[in-house]
């Protein structure tokens, strides 16, 4: 190589790399600028395309853009928005072109428009239409999640769709699907979900996987509820027609008068939504038609759904019964007769028919189009019973139209054998009959019918008559030979026997253990009919005049008198009034009268109420009124439960009448037992609780009663009880409890009780009284007599002068006398007694009592009265009559006398000369301690008014710690005999007794004649001698 050619190669290197370094610089200068380029370039097209949109990009390559918080649309209701966006293109002839698209979650809405899909402000995005059918783009997708709020003109939906893969051919991925409710071809359909799995194959959809609904609704009476469908379904490329299988089951659907609660179904499909068809097979559990209802049923046929749903094929029952439509009037009748002489007949027909329906076969033709026609009938039951029809039945607008010549026969298996024959003279006239029944019995019941004659006129009503002979139960008794005419009349459900009054005739009848003997009777009804049978029930009743029936109550003779009755079948309720029950025999009867009884029979038992009742059991000493409550008779048990008001059989009456409550009734094989609580009527106290018992058979029983705690007070008192307290107690507190019983026969009535109280407080006639306690033993309670030897503890009484601690002894006579045996209470050291007497409560004369006083110690007397400057000595004994009476009480020549040698009286307060003077103080120190050798208190007055009190005591001298002087030495020499005469109230007595006792009185009153002796006593000889002086006999009055 030469210099020359070396030169120009070095010059094109040097351009070669000028070039790409230039070139390299702009590239590098364009890729620094891509982002604003592009979001430039983005801005103006969305702008162009008239799209609001707002996004960021948060990457930029080359075949790849990332775009993040994208919203597309009105930003107030966008169409899309994705939190990341990332879109793959390619470069081709034509220019750039989208090769695929990632997002992560996305949100779209959408609307389905003459069959195709609008995005909204997305659609200005796409091409511009082709006029070809829908076809899906060749794009491979890629989703995390997309939600697309779908507006059809079927309804709403919300569809979630993940899954990636080329859109056309080779996507896979899930749909789920909700629509509250969809609506097309005039069905709709609520509550709509599907879980579908997609896989697009050559721009052909497959779908697999459940759909389903709450409910589908259609115009022509379709109701269907929890619809599924298990598809596999192939949709066209445009999305416009599809085929396939579905295994469907629902719960409860009807149509018109269709129902089933179940179907489970394979079916093929395919069509368009202008119409399907396919065939189908299902069974269906608890199938119900016009004629009958099935447990389970099979369907083969072709069907088709447009504008309704149409079917052809065959039905096979299994299991079926007879459906309402057919056997509507008899099957009531299984329990509608239920406590009748008809129940074991109406049940045993019922059950056959159910027997028969339980396991019968039945193959039918089967069209539904506008009307339902079923043809070819032939049922078989497993219970031996079989029915054969000819003709054809149509079923239009729920109704049944018979073909003439119409023959049903039926009978077998525990059904009676009916032939029915019909003949019609045309389609117009009325469908007359004559239907021929075996006589049927049935366990304890027996049945005969004559010859059924029957018409039926066009517009349903028809009319039968016949004579029934019938015998069989009643409740858990029986009724015999019951002929009973029938004319019945019946409207579609609506079935009338008798509407007017029938004569009935019965050889016997018993219930409840009550027998009555034979008896005709004249039924009236109450209402249209004796009988009325409506929409399965049962109603209707009879009306009887005054009636009167001779029987037997278990083994009791009873006479049953009313002035009127009704009985109604609807309830198995009656009514009567006026009755008036004669019980037992006439030498010993219970008799009850009410003025009102109400009662329903169920059960093989009656139960009602009872109003304004009264009556007396046997020789019971008691009288019941104003009885209210609840009754019921169940096998031959009668039993009663309310209030009632028990008064005393006696007169005058010993206790007044009384509010049972809780009161409880039985009377059982001849026994009577009735249980209750007496409450006070005015204030509601409760009193006792009171068990009777007594048999009918003898007359014999009792009543035993128990007084827990019956508590006295301010608002109540004995005399709310029994008059028999009245001025004898008053004002009493405290508690009472005990127990009684009273006993009866044929030849008497007994009666026993203990009532005690463990502390009362009360005013007798003889003063307040508390603390009392005592068990009364009566041997004769309603005689209210008691054995002697009774006794009762006092805490304190005051006849006069207040006692404790006392012992009674007494005996109670009868309801006005009591006789004191004695009593006793400590007193001042010796004791107060008070002799045996008898007080007479029912008469108003005087009553006497003598207390006795009986080795009284002063000291401790003056203690008991607090006479806290006091002191003495001496013991004495007395005797204080008293006389009660309605004036209040007294004492009558009540004495006490101190004992032989005497006693002492000392003041041991405080007093001087200060409090005295010179004089008085002298006197004082002198006679502040005596002794007297005798002394006596006679009382006569009235405890409550005025007492006159003569005191006498003399011997006089001083006592321990007195001061002597030549006064008192003189004083002593004399014979003073002091006579006290006090009066005053009784109650003021202690405090004139304690001013006596006081030295300072002795002194100011006996100190100046003291002193005029002693001037006496030196006056010169020959003076008169001035009589001795005494204390007046009597004292000023005190009070």
């Amino acid at each position: 190589m030469t210099q020359t050619d070396v030169l120009p190669r070095r010059s094109r290197r040097r351009l070669a790399l000028a070039a790409a370094l230039l070139l390299s610089a702009g590239i590098g200068s364009v890729w620094l600028l891509r982002q604003p380029i592009v979001t430039h370039f983005v801005d103006r097209e969305l702008d162009r395309r008239g799209i609001a949109a707002r996004y960021r990009v948060e990457d930029l390559g080359l075949g790849r853009q990332r775009l993040t918080d994208v919203v597309i649309g009105d930003p107030r209701h966008p169409d899309l928005t994705a939190d990341w966006i990332e879109t793959r293109t390619g470069i081709g002839l034509g220019g750039p072109y989208l090769v695929g698209v990632k997002a992560g979650h996305v949100r779209l809405n959408a609307r389905l428009v003459g069959g195709r899909v609008s995005l909204g402000a997305i659609d200005r995005l796409l091409p511009p239409p082709s006029g070809k059918p829908f076809a899906l783009p060749a794009l491979t997708v890629a989703v995390e999640e997309a939600r697309v709020r779908l507006a059809t003109p079927f309804g709403p939906a919300l569809l979630r769709i993940a899954g990636q893969g080329r859109l056309n051919d080779g996507f896979a991925g899930t749909i789920r699907a909700d629509a509250p409710q969809l609506a097309a071809g005039g069905c709709r359909i609520g509550a709509a979900q599907a879980v579908l799995r997609i896989a697009i194959t050559a721009a052909r959809p497959q779908v697999d996987g459940p759909v389903a609904a709450d409910r589908l609704e259609c115009d022509d009476g379709l109701r269907v509820a929890a619809l599924r469908a298990d598809l596999e379904a192939r949709l066209s490329a445009a999305l416009d027609r599809w085929q396939g299988k579905a295994s469907v089951t629902t719960a409860a659907a009807a149509r018109g008068t269709i129902r089933l609660a179940a179907l489970a179904a394979t079916l093929d499909i395919a069509g368009s939504a202008k119409r399907s068809e396919g065939h189908v097979a299902a069974t269906v559990r608890r199938l119900d038609v016009p004629q009958g209802i099935a447990d389970a049923a099979r369907i083969d046929g072709n069907y088709a759904i447009d504008r309704r749903i149409a079917f052809t094929g065959r039905v096979h029952l299994n299991r079926a019964a007879l459906a309402p439509a057919l056997s509507g009037r008899a099957a009531p009748l299984r329990t509608a007769a239920a406590g009748t002489p008809l129940a074991p007949i109406t049940a045993r027909i019922g059950q056959a028919l159910v027997d028969a329906g339980r396991m019968l076969d039945a193959d039918a033709h089967l069209d539904i189009g506008e009307d339902i026609a079923v043809s070819r009938i032939a049922v078989d039951a497993a219970s031996g019973a079989r029915l054969t029809l000819d003709g054809r039945l149509v079923i239009a607008d729920g109704a049944m139209r018979l073909p003439p010549g119409l023959k049903l026969v039926a009978g077998g298996g525990g059904l009676p054998r009916v032939a029915l024959s019909l003949s019609r003279a045309s389609a117009t006239a009325p469908i007359r009959g004559r239907a021929t029944i075996d006589p049927y019995a049935a366990g304890p019941a027996r049945l005969a019918l004559a010859p059924v004659a029957f018409v039926v006129g066009p517009d349903g009503v028809w009319r039968a008559t016949t004579q029934a002979t019938l015998s069989g139960p009643l409740g858990d008794g029986r009724v015999e030979g019951l002929v009973l005419p029938l004319t019945l009349a019946g409207a579609g459900d609506r079935l009338t026997v008798n509407p007017s009054c029938t004569p009935v005739t019965v050889d016997r009848l018993a219930i409840a253990g009550l027998t009555l003997d034979p008896a005709r009777l004249a039924l009236c009804p109450t209402g249209g009919a004796l009988v009325t049978v409506a929409g399965g029930r049962i109603t209707g009743g009879a009306r009887l005049g005054a009636t009167r029936l001779a029987g037997r109550l278990g083994t009791t003779p009873l006479t049953l008198a009313a002035t009127g009755a009704t009985f109604r079948l609807g309830d198995r309720g009656f009514a009567v009034e006026g009755v008036e029950a004669l019980l037992g025999a006439p030498d010993r009867q219970s008799r009850l009268t009410v003025a009102g009884l109400t009662g329903t029979i169920a059960g093989g038992a009656v139960t009602g109420r009872f109003a304004d009742t009264g009556g007396r059991i046997g020789n019971v000493p008691l009288v019941l009124s104003a009885a209210a409550g609840d009754w019921s008779l169940d096998r031959g048990i009668l039993s009663l439960t309310g209030a009632l008001t028990v008064s005393d059989a006696a007169a005058p009456a010993r206790f007044r009448p009384l509010a049972a409550r809780e009161v409880a009734f039985r009377l059982a094989g001849g026994d009577i037992a009735a249980t209750g609580v007496l409450h006070e009527p005015t204030t509601g106290t409760r009193v006792a609780t009171v068990a009777i018992a007594h048999r009918l058979a003898d007359g014999s029983g009792h009543a035993d009663l128990a007084v827990p705690s019956l508590p006295f007070g301010e608002g109540f008192q004995p005399e709310l009880l029994t008059p028999l307290t009245f001025g004898v107690v008053a004002d009493v507190r405290g508690t009472v409890d005990g127990r009684a019983r009273i006993a009866w026969t044929g030849q008497g009535v007994t009666s026993t009780g203990d009532f005690g109280t463990a502390a009362i407080d009360l005013a007798a006639a003889f003063g307040p009284v508390t603390g009392l306690a005592t068990r009364v033993r009566f041997d004769d309670l309603l005689a209210l007599h008691t054995p002697p030897g009774q006794v009762a503890t006092v805490r304190t009484v005051n006849p006069g002068i207040a006692v404790q601690d006392g012992t009674i002894r007494y005996q109670i006579l009868n309801t006005t006398q009591v006789q004191v045996e004695g009593a006793r209470w400590p007193f001042a050291g010796g004791a107060l007694t008070l002799d045996p007497s008898r007080l007479d409560f029912g008469e108003r004369g005087e009553r006497r009592l003598t207390f006795r006083v009986a080795a009284a110690r002063a000291d401790q007397f003056l203690q008991q009265f607090d006479f806290a400057n006091m002191n003495a000595t001496g013991v004495f004994d007395g005797v204080l009559p008293m006389i009660f009476d309605d004036a209040g009480g007294r004492i009558e020549n009540g004495r006490l006398t101190m004992r032989e040698g005497g006693g002492t009286i000392a003041y041991v307060g405080a007093l001087g000369q200060e409090q005295l003077g010179l004089w008085g103080d002298l006197a004082f120190q002198a006679l502040r301690s005596l002794r007297y050798r005798s002394l006596d208190v006679t009382l006569n007055g009235s405890l409550g008014g005025e007492m006159v009190t003569d005191v006498r005591f003399a011997g006089i001298s001083q006592g321990v710690g007195a001061k002597s002087n030549f006064l008192v030495r003189r004083l002593q020499r004399l014979p003073l005999v002091f006579n006290v005469r006090i009066k005053a109230p009784f109650r003021g007595l202690l405090d004139s007794a304690q001013s006596f006792y006081d030295p300072r009185r002795l002194i100011q009153r006996n100190l100046p004649t003291l002193l005029e002796q002693q001037n006496r006593a030196g006056r010169p000889a020959g003076a008169a001698p001035a009589p001795p002086s005494i204390q007046p006999s009597a004292s000023e009055n005190k009070r």
